[in-house]
């Protein structure tokens, strides 16, 4: 039983990975609610992983590794084919796109490989530049939050943008807070988490989290602003 624990980490990880594949192959198909949905559930399950393996003592720098690579692909990847799905119909020239797409995805990977290389004492803390994770968790949320209402809520142009923008934020220098330091204050995620539920049952679950997730990423850009003020 020893023996298995340390398989179970990876296993969580392998899981991720057919989340990111099976993903892309149901945006192609054209199921795009589904395969955003598959990218939240990879975030999710990408959340749990490194805490799984540090609670059972069983980190290891091929995990590490491994989970650099399956998030490149659901991620960057998923996320990517995501948006060009969602824009497939769309009037407008499509190469802003496809190149503000490859962009993500190359800002992914610095951002992963970046990550595995740098050691600091406040790692566990803060991150480096926007986290690959919630980078395609937000551009997934956009997607599904734009296809929940009726006459959509972002114009076309609004992705290539969102991509370029949260790209440069994964390879920019700014310190976002780990999200698990915010989640120890108890008063304050009950707080927000009972304040998102009402806030759903009016809107939708997908925008709300959508808007939770724009406040944590122009929390950390604010702060690094304000820290430059002498």
């Amino acid at each position: 039983m020893n023996a298995l624990r340390q398989y179970v980490p990876n296993l969580i990880t392998f899981t991720t990975l057919a989340c990111g594949m099976s993903s892309i192959a149901l945006a192609i198909e054209g199921h795009l609610n589904l395969a955003g949905v598959l990218i939240l559930a990879g975030y999710l399950l990408d959340a749990i992983d490194g805490g799984v393996a540090r609670q059972l003592d069983v980190s290891s720098a091929f995990g590490t590794q491994l989970d650099s690579l399956v998030d490149i692909i659901i991620f960057g990847g998923a996320g990517s084919v995501l948006v060009w799905q969602h824009l497939s119909e769309t009037s407008l020239i499509r190469w802003p796109y496809w190149i503000s797409g490859v962009f993500f995805v190359l800002a992914c990977a610095y951002r992963l490989a970046r990550f595995n290389l740098y050691t600091d004492d406040t790692k566990q803390m803060e991150s480096l530049g926007l986290t690959a994770s919630t980078s395609g968790a937000f551009i997934a949320l956009a997607v599904l939050a734009d296809r929940a209402f009726e006459h959509h809520l972002f114009p076309d142009w609004t992705f290539p943008l969102l991509l370029v923008i949260i790209a440069l934020l994964m390879v920019s220098r700014i310190r976002f807070p780990e999200l698990h330091v915010i989640l120890r204050r108890r008063r304050m995620s009950l707080a927000i988490l009972s304040t998102s539920l009402i806030a759903a049952y009016w809107l939708t679950p997908q925008l709300v989290w959508f808007g939770l997730t724009t406040g944590y990423i122009s929390f950390g850009v604010l702060r690094a602003g304000f820290r430059q003020i002498p």
